[in-house]
């Protein structure tokens, strides 16, 4: 099972209390080994209070000697019995002036502070100091001793000072340095989970700026943030993609469409422009000859102004905007309307055409756009018409029930090559590529009957009949209020 993905909220308090875990584990661990280095060391360390534990072995020496103390000459006696590599000393007499001692820096300033301070402890700078009362032999007051110590183990221990104050210098601060070191080690693993998902979101916007849409970004399952962030990205960069082809599309859609124009226009120009040449250079003076001129430049504007009614017709079906005007229509009526239609247009060609409904008079009022409707089933008839050659058969069916309205239309003309049949309702597209536009084919009808299809909720399938000829299968659907 892959890791859990879990706000990034959740995930630094979580990265928090590991440091806290980690770090309060590491410190005990290490003030354990300490105190078991120091336990296993005991023997060979004085402990803190040792200076302290010297004091009644000296001052046995000391009240051996009360009086003589004060004599200069006892100091070498008195400092072999004293451990002066740890502890100071100093005898004064009784008004609180100094004799002699390891150290002159002055504790007590008349014998009223001496008398006060003796047998108690003094504290200065992390030092006690304490003086003990000399007597005479009848027991007078004469003076004091005093001894500054200090109750630690490193000043017990002068030959392991460093090594002692470094190890407790390092206990204390290691909680800090345990902290420190796992905040980098957990922050450095929290930023990797969130710099991959980062520096995959630059590098795809540096791949869009240079106009790079083919790539896709890696999934990251890491922090649920990041991950809806990258999943918005990609989503972003395929609907901009997506955008883009068809803006693209649209770019190549309109200079195919210049050059489609151009080329089905030269020609009806060509022949309006070179008739009317003919007649500027003479040719009105033969009857005969101006009525045919006439007649030719009269059926090649028809063939230009039929071309721009049909690109008209597809700047208003391509239109956003563009909807149909849905009303209510007697289908029996509309049938035979178009039929009567389409006979005429197959008797001027002498081809057989059939024409046959099957649906429940009852339910012959249909919502539909009649006008959007008769678009499509011309540019399909006439496509039929076109291509069906001399005594040749079209035939149309009607079926419709409560919502949808079928219309098949087959005839026994060539068809289309397999090949292109994905090509068949695409603008400007022509079965045979070498036709100008002089039958009047100018690639528009069947990208114009599909769109409208489209737009009514329907659809169009055109396909090759086995025995011959296209089958054409318009599908509409009824409007709803």
């Amino acid at each position: 099972m892959g890791k859990a993905v879990r706000p990034v909220r959740k995930q630094v308090i979580a990265s928090f209390y590991k440091i806290l875990f980690f770090s309060i584990a590491a410190t005990m661990v290490t003030w354990g080994l300490v105190f078991a280095g120091f336990i296993f060391y005991e023997h060979q360390l004085n402990p803190a209070n040792y200076y302290e534990s010297q004091i009644p072995r000296i001052m046995k020496y000391v009240e051996q000697q009360q009086e003589q103390l004060l004599l200069k000459g006892k100091k070498q006696e008195l400092e072999k019995r004293i451990p002066l590599e740890g502890m100071d000393y100093q005898v004064l007499d009784k008004h609180g002036n100094l004799l002699y001692g390891s150290t002159s820096a002055a504790y007590i300033n008349n014998e009223k502070e001496l008398l006060d301070s003796l047998n108690d402890h003094l504290y200065m700078r992390n030092n006690i100091i304490r003086f003990f009362p000399l007597f005479d032999k009848d027991g007078g007051f004469i003076g004091a001793v005093g001894f500054r110590y200090k109750l630690t183990l490193a000043s017990a221990n002068p030959s392991a000072r460093g090594i002692i104050l470094l190890v407790g210098f390092l206990s204390l601060i290691c909680p800090f340095v345990y902290f420190y070191f796992f905040s980098y080690l957990i922050g450095k693993r929290l930023s990797k989970q969130m710099e991959k998902p980062f520096n995959s979101l630059m590098e795809g916007v540096q791949k869009i700026r240079n106009h790079d849409l083919d790539f896709q970004l890696a999934e990251f399952k890491t922090v649920t943030e990041l991950q809806q962030l990258t999943g918005a990205f990609e989503d972003m960069r395929k609907a901009l993609k997506k955008s883009l082809l068809r803006q693209w599309e649209i770019e190549e859609e309109r200079k195919e469409m210049v050059a489609a124009i151009a080329h089905d226009l030269r020609t009806p120009l060509t022949i309006i422009q070179g008739h009317v040449e003919g007649l500027l250079e003479g040719g009105t003076s033969d009857p005969e000859r101006l009525e045919r001129y006439l007649q030719t430049i009269y059926t090649s504007t028809e063939r230009a102004v039929r071309l721009m009614d049909q690109l008209n017709t597809v700047s208003i079906v391509d239109h956003p905007t563009f909807a149909m005007e849905p009303k209510y229509v007697n289908m029996a009526e509309f049938i035979e309307d178009k039929t009567n239609e389409y006979r005429l247009l197959c008797n001027q060609k002498n081809i057989s055409f059939q024409s046959s409904a099957h649906f429940d008079r009852s339910d012959q009022m249909k919502r539909i756009d009649p006008h959007r409707i008769s678009q499509v089933l011309d540019n399909v008839m006439i496509n039929s018409i076109r291509y069906c050659s001399q005594n040749g058969e079209i035939a149309w069916k009607t079926t419709f029930n409560q919502e949808t309205i079928i219309f098949e239309i087959t005839d026994n003309g060539p068809g289309f090559q397999q090949k292109n049949a994905d090509r068949l309702f695409t603008k400007f597209y022509r079965e045979d590529e070498s036709r100008t536009g002089t039958d009047g084919n100018f690639g528009l009808g069947l990208y114009i009957a599909h769109t409208i299809a489209k737009k009514h909720n329907g659809s169009i399938l055109m396909e090759n009949r086995l025995e011959g000829g296209a089958y054409t299968k318009v599908i509409m659907r009824e409007l709803k209020q």
